[in-house]
């Protein structure tokens, strides 16, 4: 049995990852693989991170770069992730801290759509997530676990990318990922951004900066190289290929991203029931 989790981590900046700020997180990478040159796609903005991570395309192919509905008919030409599980038997749960009755039916109808089996929000910050996603881990099935954790995002557009309210939801966000890290004797973690912060405009990550498009990647778990550093440039494309070549299936040729191979010291990830 294969289970891989996604930890997205929006608008966390490699640099937040020290020992003082994020020391679970930067154990984590310490003890198994990182990443040293990682970026994101470009528009580095959440919404065009998010439909790349879903469907292992580039925004200028998958052509989501604003919130809303107006992805769902191009999803019929894409192949989401969640999707080629669905069609092996393997379902996708997202989970996240409370969307709001208003953000709720729009993320629900964009997460079915791409094949998600269920769409879980609980608390109000990361570690009341992380909690949903342990209770989601201990059904013991199969499946990708797809945990989003906004908090970082939140305080750099308020009070600016490494400002001390930022800093304080990065260790938030760390204490999630702490709670979270018994499982890598039985999952895989990907742990990862969709986009740093603060290059240009200090509340803001959308120009091209290198600030802004450099991210973090851990990999970690039953399988994953332990105290490795993955040299050659690593793109957040590279995540989708990467969970579909985990489970043992093949890897569009559309996606644009390459399976970390790499990171794991056999050709497929193997956890035990």
């Amino acid at each position: 049995m294969r289970r891989v989790v996604i930890v997205l981590a929006d608008g966390l900046r490699p640099d937040a990852v020290s020992p003082s700020v994020m020391p679970s997180l930067d154990a984590l990478g310490g003890v198994y693989t990182l990443a040293l040159h990682a970026r994101t796609v470009r528009p580095s903005t959440t919404v065009a991170a998010l439909a790349s991570l879903a469907t292992g395309v580039a925004p200028q192919t998958h052509r989501l770069i604003e919130p809303g509905l107006g992805f769902l008919p191009a999803l019929s030409g894409l192949r989401p992730v969640a999707r080629e599980l669905q069609r092996a038997g393997i379902p996708t749960d997202v989970v996240t801290s409370d969307l709001g009755a208003a953000v709720y039916p729009v993320a629900w109808a964009l997460a079915s759509a791409a094949g998600v089996a269920r769409l879980v929000t609980h608390g109000s910050n990361a570690r009341g997530a992380a909690l949903a996603a342990h209770r989601a881990l201990c059904r013991n099935e199969q499946r990708l676990l797809f945990l989003y954790l906004p908090d970082c995002d939140r305080a750099g557009h308020a009070h600016g990318w490494m400002s001390a309210p930022y800093l304080e939801a990065a260790a938030e966000v760390d204490a999630a990922i702490g709670t979270l890290a018994s499982w890598t004797e039985e999952a895989v973690f990907l742990i990862t951004a969709d986009h740093g912060g603060g290059g240009v405009d200090p509340r803001d990550h959308d120009a091209p900066h290198p600030v802004n498009d450099h991210i973090p990647v851990v990999v970690a778990g039953r399988g994953v190289t332990r105290r490795h550093q993955l040299t050659r440039p690593v793109s957040l494309l590279d995540i989708p290929a990467t969970v579909l070549w985990s489970f043992g299936l093949e890897v569009p040729p559309c996606y644009q991203g390459q399976p970390l191979t790499g990171a794991f010291t056999s050709d497929r990830v193997s956890v035990p029931a």
